[in-house]
């Protein structure tokens, strides 16, 4: 326990005490109803984080003015508060204390009202929003301050202003976004004046002994809002009586910052929550990429910051700090900066989940699917991927007797390639922990063993997983046999050298970390597709990895219409503009996908009791359905 002292140590913000200095920060989840209403299901999922050790939750950005964005909590009329009163209760029960995250309009990417304090587009639906009167800012401010009355009236223990993250406040305070000429624009003072009316109005209608927590950009990363207009903000901040400041950073633009992708450094805006610290007598409070209570407590013990935000950590293990507590680090399961968590709510539209806890969103039904199996069965999972180890075990702590086969020498299956690209390093978080937990009782791993119908039938499981992955496709192309082509298993591996010159097929992830892992090396590296654009996922890891790929000089050749052939000299093809073209290379590389393994599932269907699928066998997809995929079939047995 000492080892946390600085972390599990009380704190204040305001009149408000905290039994320690760990903070869960303010993350969209959509586990609420249509309307904006507080559910059972987000209940639940900050009950996990409390139970974890948090001392302050932050609940996700709330709409406290009318015609707020509907696609958040809601608290614009009284009719939200009886429900909200019964999270912050629960929350209170378990001995933790709870301030929502208040949002004044999210700027230019509202979607329902874009708004400004200039006619800036939007950098990605390239939207020209309108621009703010000054009328139209006196009524958004006292309309504001005017909504947290309900804050207090739901028994919430404070609130979070959001002046970060390239939303309207933060659009203000950056010369990059705010080219106004009047009282709103130009010199800093002027910038912030809309961050401090905020300030301001909240502080008239919640009273004086209110806690006030307002998150700041250290730095938009665009080179507008920088270091030192913080310093000053900050300053500005904390003599209009705000009792603490959440250190952020990034912007629309940058927004790989604000909520930092995999390839961003850990505790990246400690620099500026120091700095900060420097200046105000308030606590400092610093989010970004924090995702080791052992690194929270170095960054605390050094002064640098007051409380920890650890956000996404908490998300892939609420148990975190527990079990770091208990001297079983190695039992912790990290976040790996893979954004589906974000994805999820942002892109697609659905409540949040996690790549590496198939529990989050779910935490009661998952709970309950987890209970010891009624019954002890023989288990056999085949295959060692991530689908595989996650299957086994989970199935073994549910009490059954298990056996994974894995034919290859090695446990991880293609997280042991996916880990070797630039930036990739957090993806051993996850394989180690695997492979930790296989090495607990109620797993006997067995490496180089080839699964048959008939080895299946000899063992005599009582319930089978399979979970042997996807083939390699490869597209019908002249020449696609030459001895110049070869796929991108090998090549990342090590087991195959390529020259200088070197063609990359393929616009998903893997053909764009391939091309990242090439250029690294110092190779000429041209990246070829069919579709318009690369396809990775969510967007602010394709816009990271856009940047990536142009600082390392990777050409990227897109709309490709045909491949005509391949010759020891390169592809021939058709572009995107219909005309002939050929593309010069020593060494053309794979990275065209995978087809579904389904063959020896169907075959032990009718010769086995039971028999489970999961992972890329079924189709291939990404981490976040290999373990979703292997809780489930564990939980079922």
């Amino acid at each position: 326990m000492t080892q946390l002292k600085k972390l599990l140590e009380p704190g204040k913000i305001g009149n408000l005490e905290l039994k320690n200095r760990l903070v869960f920060p303010p993350m969209a989840t959509r586990l609420f109803t249509p309307e904006g209403e507080v559910t059972e299901r987000l209940i639940d999922y900050y009950l996990a984080r409390v139970r974890g050790g948090v001392g302050l939750i932050v609940l996700e950005a709330t709409y406290v003015r009318a015609g707020g964005y509907k696609g958040r909590i809601c608290l614009d009329d009284d009719r939200f508060i009886p429900q909200m009163k019964k999270l912050v209760d629960t929350i209170h029960r378990e001995g933790a204390k709870i301030v929502c995250q208040v949002n004044v309009h999210r700027g230019r990417a509202d979607e329902h009202d874009p708004a400004s304090p200039s006619n800036v587009p939007h950098p990605y639906t390239k939207i020209v929003p309108r621009v703010l009167t000054i009328d139209d800012i006196r009524n958004m401010v006292n309309d504001f301050g005017r909504g947290m009355r309900r804050v207090r009236e739901a028994g919430l223990d404070g609130l979070m202003i959001h002046g970060a993250s390239g939303y309207l406040i933060s659009e203000f305070l950056s010369p990059f976004t705010n080219k106004r000429t009047d009282e709103y624009g130009g010199s800093l003072e002027n910038r912030a004046r809309f961050a401090l009316e905020v300030v301001e109005s909240t502080r008239r209608n919640v009273g004086p002994d209110f806690p006030i927590i307002y998150r700041l950009i250290g730095d938009d990363r665009v080179g507008g809002f920088q270091l030192k207009d913080a310093l000053v903000v900050a300053r500005m901040l904390e003599e209009k009586s705000v009792d603490a400041i959440d250190v952020t950073s990034g912007f629309v633009e940058t927004d790989y910052w604000a909520v930092p992708v995999m390839q961003i450094p850990p505790a990246c805006n400690v620099p500026y929550s120091q700095a900060i610290k420097g200046q105000v007598k308030v606590p400092v409070i610093v989010a970004g990429k924090i995702n080791d209570p052992f690194l929270a407590e170095q960054v605390l013990a050094e002064g640098k910051a007051d409380f920890i935000d650890m956000g996404r950590s908490l998300l892939a293990d609420p148990l975190m700090v527990k079990k770091a507590i208990e001297g079983k680090p190695e039992d912790m399961c990290k976040c790996i900066g893979c954004s589906r968590c974000s994805e999820a709510v942002v892109q697609t539209r659905i409540p949040i989940w996690c790549s590496v806890n198939p529990a989050v969103g779910r935490e009661r039904e998952f709970a309950e699917k987890m209970k010891p199996a009624a019954r002890r069965k023989k288990v056999l999972v085949i295959g060692g991927g991530i689908a595989g180890m996650e299957a086994a075990v989970l199935a073994a702590q549910r009490g059954h007797k298990v056996t994974l086969w894995e034919a290859s020498r090695e446990l991880g299956g293609v997280l042991n390639l996916a880990i070797l690209p630039p930036g990739k390093g957090d993806l051993n978080y996850l394989l180690n922990y695997l492979l930790t937990q296989l090495k607990k009782p109620g797993v006997d791993v067995v490496l180089g063993k080839e699964a048959t119908v008939a080895t299946v039938q000899d063992f005599a499981p009582e319930a089978v997983v399979v979970a042997v992955g996807a083939s390699t496709f490869t597209p019908d192309i002249p020449g696609i046999d030459g001895k110049n082509v070869t796929d991108y298993a090998p090549v990342m591996s090590g087991q195959k050298k390529v020259g200088q010159k070197v063609i990359v097929m393929g616009g998903g992830l893997v053909g764009a970390e391939t091309a990242e892992f090439l250029a690294e090396k110092g190779k000429n590296v041209t990246l070829v597709f069919r579709k318009p654009e690369l396809n990775l996922g969510f967007g602010r890891v394709t816009r990271f990895t856009m940047k990536s790929l142009n600082e390392k000089k990777v050409k990227i050749v897109s709309g490709v219409k045909e491949y005509k052939q391949i010759t020891p000299q390169g592809i021939q093809l058709v572009d995107k503009e219909g005309k002939p073209a050929l593309l010069e290379a020593d060494d053309i590389v794979l990275a065209t996908g995978n087809q579904p393994n389904r063959t020896l599932a169907q075959s032990l269907k009718d010769k086995v009791p039971e028999v489970y699928e999961a992972g890329d066998c079924i189709e291939a997809r990404r981490i976040l359905e290999a373990v979703r995929e292997g809780a489930d079939a564990a939980s079922q047995i």
